[in-house]
């Protein structure tokens, strides 16, 4: 949704910048009581629109780079550098096999645990009340679930690295 509402507003700049200069050069000679300097001005001030829009896909390219994409340095959120290797931090398949504590996904925390983590804020519920998985949330890995139990909806997050639970909700239904 973020990447979207960016993307647009780019857009909507980038025209703006657009329509605003094309115009500029036509009718400036009769509003500025017959300068005949446009040309001067208009290529002054497309060469600033440029910087702008230059400046506009820059920002656009360290936005997407904090989504996952790579950015203008080579390297990418996931650890990863352009030429495909592993830098400090390592993929999801390279930290299930490299370090042993680790679930198959690349979670310290594994699935049982964020259950056992949420069950313990419920006291009665069991195992059969919880609906849980595994997401990545903006480049994070989170459990997300529900319990329903007692005519109460419970939803809840946990960091998958920490066990520290990051939403709780609680709804009678």
């Amino acid at each position: 949704m973020k990447r979207r509402y960016i993307m647009i507003s780019a857009g909507i700049i980038l025209t703006f910048a657009l329509l605003t200069g094309c115009g500029s050069g036509t009718g400036g000679g009769a509003q500025t009581g017959g300068n005949t300097g446009t040309d001067s001005s208009s290529a002054q001030r497309e060469e600033e629109l440029q910087a702008e829009i230059d400046s506009l896909r820059e920002e656009l390219d360290a936005l997407k780079g904090g989504q996952g994409t790579e950015d203008s340095s080579g390297t990418s959120d996931d650890g990863g550098t352009s030429d495909g290797t592993a830098s400090s931090g390592n993929t999801q398949e390279e930290n299930s096999t490299e370090q042993s504590g680790q679930t198959s996904s690349g979670a310290q925390v594994s699935m049982e645990e964020a259950m056992q983590i949420a069950l313990a804020r419920v006291p009665g519920a069991t195992e059969q009340d919880v609906s849980i998985e595994l997401d990545r949330d903006d480049g994070w890995l989170i459990y997300e679930g529900d319990i329903l139990y007692n005519r109460m909806e419970y939803e809840f997050e946990i960091d998958a690295e920490t066990g520290t639970v990051l939403k709780w909700e609680e709804e009678a239904w």
